[in-house]
């Protein structure tokens, strides 16, 4: 008899479900399983909303310093108006290598364009006056190019 008692004992915990598979049938924790599956729904959609918030807002942070970029590199062309210019060239490449030379060179150079032109100018330093380009012109053409001149930038 304990034999029996013992092999049915094993039978019916071998054949008993799990509790989580009792779980899973169980009609009255039903709600709470939905309601638990409705909360991760709402927590996912507010993990992808603060991404998309936080991506709004590097977007408008980013169009802001570049417009800041463009209002200070505006502002600086205004400052300097007058242009020590050491070559002027219709080929970008030329006009980046010759850039990068003088640049090396120790010189605040920057390639300046012509007004309606296709032609790339790099300028060795600029100058708010005129009197300041031309005080400067005389010490450019010795140390660089003795063809070197001052381009007034409109």
């Amino acid at each position: 008899m304990k034999k029996l008692f013992t092999v049915l004992l094993a039978a019916m915990v071998l054949l008993t479900p799990s509790c989580d598979f009792a779980k899973s049938i169980n009609p009255f924790g039903k709600k709470a399983r939905e309601a638990e599956a409705l909360r991760q729904q709402q927590e996912a959609f507010r993990v992808a909303d603060s991404i998309r918030v936080a991506n709004e807002q590097a977007a408008l942070e980013q169009q802001r310093q570049a417009e800041l970029a463009r209002q200070a590199e505006q502002e600086a062309l205004e400052r300097s108006k007058y242009h020590v210019i050491v070559g002027s060239f219709l080929t970008p490449e030329y006009a980046d290598h010759w850039l990068r030379h003088i640049t090396e060179m120790g010189y605040d150079a920057k390639i300046v364009g012509m007004d309606g032109g296709r032609w790339r100018l790099v300028s060795a330093n600029s100058f708010a006056s005129l009197r300041e380009a031309y005080n400067s012109l005389e010490d450019i053409q010795n140390a660089i190019n003795g063809d070197a001149w001052v381009y007034r930038m409109e």
